[in-house]
């Protein structure tokens, strides 16, 4: 069983401030700006409470800005709450640090095989991952050389092939992948597929009206780091889209 439990967290990232802080009001996209004595506190997410269970699926709306990143990573682990309680039962997949940790002196199987021990691969499964990643991925002899010698889309083509490797029962995804390669594409949707149907919870952030529609039955629109709804989909995101049209027309 997995299940997902957030009350009342409040999560703020801090800076040191330097100068005056004249012009630090918050604007019509991102966080709030607390000005403190010695500190800028930004307001990334204000008294959320989330309960998640087995079968939910929820889709996060909201401008660039609006604190959905930091829920997602709330939920995987990444960042603490400064208050309130959050509990997760379950393993936790977060698709969004797919290329983080990638070594560029390495080879594309030594980054693989790396790859495999940060995921919890079992020992005896890693050298077939690392088989099945290469396959995926086409990069033929390259694989074998430093990931530094590769040019971008062979980059882009070792990191969403690790994919593969992606493995737990709550799925977070940060936007929907899109690889560039139209050879890879058809092969990272049906793992991306695959990886929601055998998921028990999945959280997703997207733009597209028509990727909600077919992953999620309900979404969840945070606005300045608060929820401002959350439902159905037929119900919340005309609601958004609304709200979307008249902020772009005040401008």
């Amino acid at each position: 069983m997995a299940r997902i439990d957030i009350e009342n967290a409040s999560v703020s990232y801090y800076l040191r401030k330097r100068g005056g802080a004249s012009g630090l009001k918050g604007g019509s996209v991102g966080a709030q700006i607390i000005v403190g004595k010695r500190y800028l506190e930004i307001a990334a997410l204000r008294n959320i409470s989330l309960s998640l269970k087995d079968g939910d699926r929820v889709g996060l709306v909201g401008i660039n800005g609006s604190g959905k990143s930091t829920l997602l990573k709330l939920c995987a682990g990444a960042v603490a709450a400064q208050s309130g309680r959050v509990s997760v039962e379950g393993t936790v997949s977060p698709q969004f640090a797919l290329g983080s940790g990638l070594r560029p002196e390495l080879t594309g199987r030594q980054n693989a095989e790396l790859k495999c021990l940060y995921m919890r691969v079992p020992q005896s499964m890693v050298s077939r991952y690392v088989e099945e990643v290469k396959e995926l991925s086409g990069l033929g002899g390259y694989f074998e050389l430093p990931m530094q010698s590769y040019s971008a889309g062979m980059r882009s083509r070792l990191v969403m092939s690790l994919l593969r490797l992606v493995r737990g029962e709550i799925l977070i995804m940060d936007e929907w992948i899109n690889v560039a390669d139209p050879s890879l594409n058809a092969t990272v949707g049906g793992l991306q597929s695959k990886l929601i149907e055998r998921s028990k919870i999945l959280i997703l952030a997207s733009h597209s009206r028509r990727v909600l529609d077919d992953w999620v039955n309900e979404i969840m629109w945070i606005d300045k780091g608060e929820i401002r709804d959350f439902g159905p989909i037929g119900d919340v995101y005309p609601k958004y889209q609304k709200w979307l049209t008249e902020r772009n027309e005040r401008k």
